[in-house]
C-alpha cells in the first residue's frame, strides 16, 4: 500500500471587507456638433532631383584695376594751378606773421603789466605817464619793425620790391597828403557817430586813446604817438603786406593790407576808421610807388590828435573849440582834395584810379577769394574780432 503524504490544510483566511462602491464616472460629453474626423491628405511621392555635376572651379587671377583716366591739364590750367598755389602761400606767411606780431603784443603787455605791478605804487603820476608812453613806443617797435625785419630775411624778399621809395615831386606829394589827411578827418567823423551810438547803450570805448595827464612829457609824446607809429606800421602794412601781394594784384594788396591794419588795432571803434584811412594810404602809396605819401599822412593824423590833446591839458583851447577847428579844416582840405582829384581825372583821362591785376588769366574774385581762405589768416581774424570783444566789454 503506498503512503501518499496528507497534505496541510490552509489557514483560515479572514473574511474580505466589503469595498465601497465608487459612482461611475460619466463618460466626457463630446462637443456639439461632433466635429468631423480630417481626412488625411496621401502624401505625394516625390521624385528625388538627379544631382547635377558641377564643374569644378578654376582659380582666375584678378584682373588689374585700370586706373581712371584724368584729363591732363592745359598749359595755361597749370599754369593757374601753380599761381594760386604761390598765392596761398603768400597769404599764409602773412597770416603767420600777423599771429606773430598779436603773440608778441599779448607777452609784452603781460610782463609790462606784471613790471609796472610792482613799480607802480611807488611811482608819480609823471612817472607813471612817462613809462606808459615808453611803453607803448618799444612795444611798437619790436613788434611791427623787427617782426617785419625778420620775415623778409626769412623769404629772402628784395627790399627795393616792397619798400619803393620813388622820387615824388613836391606838388604831386602835397596833392596826395591833402586827400588823404581830407580822408582821415573824414573817418575820424564817422568814429565819433560809432561812438555815440554805443555810448547810446553804456558802452564807452576809449581804446586807441592816451591819457597823458595835465602835464604831459610832449616830446615824448609826440614821438612813441605821432612819429613812431606812421614809422613801423607803414613798414609793416603797407611795406611788408602790401609788398609781397602787389605782384598778384594792386587791388588785392590794399584790401588785404587795410583789412588786417584795421583788424591789428584790437577796436571795433576804430575799425573802420582806420580801414578806411589803410584803402587810401595804400592807394596812394600804389599811384606815388613811395611809401612817403602815407608815413607823412599817418604822422599828420596823428599829430593832430597830440595836438588837441596838448591843448587840451594845458587848457589853452576848450574841446567845443578843438570841434570847431577840425570842423573848419576838414572843410578847407576837403574843398582842395575835390579840386585836385577832378584836374587828376582829367589829366589821365580817369586811368589815374585803374589798378592793375597781376595775371589776367584770374579773376580778382578767385584771387581773394584765395587769400580769404587762407587759414593762418581765418585764425588771425577770429583771435582780433574776440580780442576787441574783450576789450569793448572790459574797458
Amino acid at each position: 500500500m503506498q503512503y501518499y503524504p496528507q497534505q496541510p490544510y490552509p489557514a483560515p483566511q479572514p473574511p474580505a471587507q466589503p469595498q465601497a462602491k465608487t459612482p461611475p464616472q460619466s463618460a466626457p460629453v463630446p462637443p456639439y456638433p461632433p466635429q468631423p474626423q480630417a481626412y488625411p491628405q496621401p502624401q505625394v511621392y516625390q521624385q528625388p532631383q538627379p544631382q547635377v555635376y558641377q564643374q569644378p572651379q578654376v582659380y582666375q587671377q584678378p584682373q588689374p584695376v585700370a586706373p581712371r583716366y584724368v584729363q591732363p591739364m592745359t598749359p595755361e590750367q597749370l599754369r593757374q594751378y601753380h599761381y594760386r598755389r604761390s598765392l596761398r602761400r603768400t597769404a599764409n606767411s602773412i597770416g603767420g606773421v600777423l599771429l606773430v606780431f598779436f603773440a608778441m603784443e599779448i607777452i609784452l603787455d603781460l610782463i609790462v603789466t606784471l613790471v609796472s605791478g610792482n613799480a607802480g605804487k611807488n611811482m608819480a603820476e609823471t612817472a607813471a605817464d612817462t613809462f606808459f608812453l615808453l611803453e607803448n613806443g618799444v612795444i611798437s617797435v619790436l613788434i611791427f619793425f623787427v617782426c617785419s625785419l625778420v620775415y623778409c630775411l626769412i623769404r629772402r624778399v628784395r627790399f627795393a620790391e616792397i619798400f619803393p621809395f620813388q622820387k615824388t615831386g613836391a606838388a604831386m606829394l602835397a596833392k596826395l597828403c591833402v586827400i588823404g589827411l581830407a580822408f582821415s578827418l573824414m573817418s575820424n567823423y564817422v568814429v565819433d557817430m560809432i561812438n555815440n551810438t554805443f555810448g547810446l547803450f553804456g558802452i564807452e570805448n576809449k581804446g586807441g586813446s592816451i591819457d597823458t595827464g595835465s602835464e604831459p612829457q610832449i616830446l615824448l609824446y609826440i614821438v612813441t604817438v605821432a612819429v613812431l607809429p606812421a614809422l613801423v606800421e607803414e613798414f609793416a602794412f603797407r611795406g611788408v603786406v602790401m609788398g609781397v601781394l602787389r605782384p598778384y594784384s594792386e587791388g588785392l594788396a590794399i584790401l588785404i593790407s587795410s583789412a588786417t591794419f584795421a583788424l591789428m588795432h584790437g577796436n571795433f571803434v576804430q575799425m573802420p576808421f582806420t580801414f578806411c584811412c589803410g584803402l587810401v594810404f595804400a592807394f596812394i602809396d600804389i599811384k606815388a610807388n613811395s611809401l612817403l605819401p602815407s608815413i607823412i599822412i599817418h604822422f599828420l593824423n596823428n599829430g593832430l590828435s597830440v595836438l588837441a590833446d596838448i591843448l587840451l591839458s594845458y587848457k589853452f583851447l576848450t574841446e567845443g573849440q578843438i570841434t570847431m577847428g577840425y570842423g573848419f579844416l576838414f572843410l578847407v582840405l576837403a574843398l582842395l582834395s575835390f579840386i585836385f582829384l577832378k584836374g587828376m581825372i582829367n589829366s589821365h583821362d580817369g586811368s589815374y584810379f585803374s589798378l592793375k591785376n597781376g595775371d589776367t588769366g584770374i579773376r580778382f574774385k578767385q584771387k581773394v577769394t584765395t587769400v580769404a581762405s587762407s587759414p593762418t589768416l581765418i585764425t588771425f581774424a577770429v583771435l582780433m574780432g574776440l580780442y576787441s570783444c574783450l576789450i569793448l566789454f572790459l574797458t
